[in-house]
């Protein structure tokens, strides 16, 4: 398998190249200096300048169109700069101009972690392998901080200027090393025998390194080791299931790859049994490692033999992600505050000059066929209110779930306001009667495709309940539902997947809208923006379905239309709200 040449990771590759040169230049050089130092500022330098860009171009996410984002092209070019810097000040004394050049560092790790942001945030699920990518990124700033303190003299929380270098140092191998390395494993391991064994050990890597500062930290301000050992114990342990679940599960096929991660791991084994090894003699006192033997040993192999040839075969052999690529398109639609039932209108976003008006809030349901989804077997009353559905009149039942009342009523004083996604509180009130409006927009201005509005409005009272730009995308060669609230400072976005509703007893006639994530999918709840898409923990089904096919447990005296909707909403896995809707056809449609 050839490794990715595209223009920034080919720049991060000759970033290492040269700076592995570099270091074996200046071991040679420095061949009979074994002090403590010199040893662990030469560590620093082989991990920013050879482990940090092989570690970034195996966090390199591109999105479905095959681009980078903005964030990751700026950090592949800055860090040439930065590894210079950060050698300059390894040669300087400590102090305002070594903390000078430390402090790129500082920024580069800053843009890891915005990057790595930019990895985590818009994600549908939770997808462990993908996890460990993402907090290497987010891990990696500790390092950042603690190089700016050691190379300024600060002391920092009083730590002595051995230790502070020596984290720093720890941050770049553990972050950019481990956690990247035991995403990639995660990757090849994904739906295999061992991936249930490696979901655990995963998630002890990742909360490991939490662990650990907690334990010195402990030992700095107590006296005490006890603490430091049992997260160090935790820690490495965690590490050597890792390694041997890699042995035998998780190498690649290519020759040279398996050989190299192999090789890593084997030295991984060696590396976590020093480092176990080291608060067991202290506590104990039956033996004895100096910090400069550690960095000797553990230092050197755990850089070289695990992390180094690690990400050398994983940059050969990467495998792929699991995950559903980037780059939902989302609208651009958003309010300093108010939205009400105008937005469209006085933001001039209404498009008449369109050549085929819309009715409905779909084209054609057909549009979302695919071989597990067949619009023809929907009820068509059903599909009647999807395309047409301006010619439908709603009455709304709110059924708000025990303990989310008085939640409701404080929400209910700020959607109003907005006028946007404005929910009834109760039943039989002036907000019952929905009329409903569509009207065409310019698609330039949303930023997507076909685009049309859906005003919904309280007969009684004029006020919005919903204003909604709808438009779909197609991904992975299915059609998602996409559509956006407008709010401010952005939008709410919800993309979801049309299915057969099969909990009726009109069988698959009714429809099922629903915003819950799988691995490959792109429905979920979003909050989009100019800077950063973010999943919300919210999701929402809508069932639709006809009339006579309602089941038992609606709520009584409800109004049972041509077209039934029910609207359940969750909040962090919660139920707290089901809106129920009649729907009929109002006179000029029948």
């Amino acid at each position: 398998m050839k490794i990715n040449q595209s223009t920034p990771e080919r720049r991060l590759l000759v970033t290492a190249i040269i700076s592995g040169v570099a270091s074996l230049f200046v071991w040679g050089v420095q061949a009979g200096d074994s002090s403590f130092f010199n040893q662990v500022k030469l560590l620093m330098f082989f991990g920013i300048g050879v482990i940090a860009p092989l570690a970034l171009r195996l966090t390199a996410q591109s999105d479905r169109n095959g681009q980078f984002p903005k964030i990751y092209r700026v950090a592949t070019w800055f860090h040439p700069v930065v590894t210079l810097a950060v050698g300059a000040s390894l040669l300087l004394p400590p102090g305002g101009l070594a903390g000078l050049f430390a402090s790129l560092w500082l920024i580069q790790t800053c843009l890891f972690a915005v990057y790595g942001l930019t990895r985590l945030l818009p994600r549908t699920v939770v997808a462990v392998e993908e996890l460990c990518l993402d907090m290497s990124l987010l891990y990696v700033p500790i390092s950042g901080l603690w190089f700016l303190a050691y190379c300024a003299g600060y002391p920092l929380l009083t730590f002595d200027p051995a230790f502070v270098l020596l984290t720093a140092v720890h941050f770049v191998f553990i972050s950019l090393g481990a956690l990247v390395i035991g995403g990639r494993v995660g990757q090849q391991l994904y739906d295999s025998s061992g991936w249930k064994m490696y979901r655990i050990v995963a998630w002890l890597m990742l909360i490991g390194p939490l662990f650990v500062a907690i334990g010195i930290s402990s030992t700095q301000f107590t006296g005490k080791l006890v603490v430091e050992s049992l997260t160090v114990w935790m820690f490495t342990g965690s590490f050597i299931l890792f390694a041997l679940l890699s042995l035998f599960r998780g190498l690649p096929q290519l020759f040279v790859a398996r050989i190299l991660i192999l090789l890593s791991s084997a030295t991984l084994v060696i590396t976590m049994c020093l480092a176990a090894a080291y608060p067991l003699g202290r506590l104990t006192g039956w033996w004895s490692l100096s910090l400069t033997q550690m960095v000797e040993w553990h230092g050197w192999l755990n850089a070289v033999g695990f992390t180094f040839l690690g990400l050398l075969g994983w940059n050969l052999a990467p495998p792929i992600s699991h995950t559903a690529p980037p780059g939902i398109p989302f609208s651009r639609l958003s309010t300093h505050w108010q939205v009400g039932p105008n937005f469209f209108s006085h933001n001039s976003i209404i498009d008449t000059k369109k050549s085929v008006l819309p009715t409905g809030i779909v084209d054609h349901l057909s549009d979302y066929q695919r071989p597990d989804f067949n619009p023809q077997d929907i009820a068509p009353i059903v599909t009647a209110f999807y395309e047409n559905t301006a010619a439908h009149e709603l009455l709304v039942y709110p059924q708000w779930q025990p303990g989310f009342q008085l939640l409701a009523r404080g929400y209910k004083q700020i959607s109003q306001r907005i006028g946007q996604m404005n929910f009834p509180i109760r039943a039989d009130t002036e907000e019952s009667r929905i009329s409903s409006t569509i009207v065409p927009l310019n698609d330039s201005v949303d930023g997507r495709e076909n685009v049309r509005g859906w005003i919904r409005v309280y007969v009684d009272t004029g006020s919005a309940v919903y204003v909604a730009a709808y438009s779909s995308h197609i991904a992975q060669n299915q059609r998602y539902m996409n559509i956006a609230f407008p709010l401010p400072f952005g939008n709410l976005t919800s993309i979801l997947r049309l299915e057969h509703l099969k909990d009726n007893k009109d069988n698959e006639k009714g429809l099922l809208l629903t915003s819950y994530s799988t691995r490959y999918g792109d429905q979920g709840v979003y909050f989009a923006n100019r800077l950063l898409p973010i999943r919300l923990p919210i999701n929402e089904t809508i069932k639709v379905y006809t009339g006579e096919s309602v089941y038992a447990g609606y709520p009584s005296g409800f109004a049972i239309g041509e077209v039934i909707a029910e609207h359940k909403m969750w909040i962090f896995g919660i139920h707290c709200l089901t809106l129920h809707y009649s729907i009929r056809a109002t006179a000029s449609f029948q």
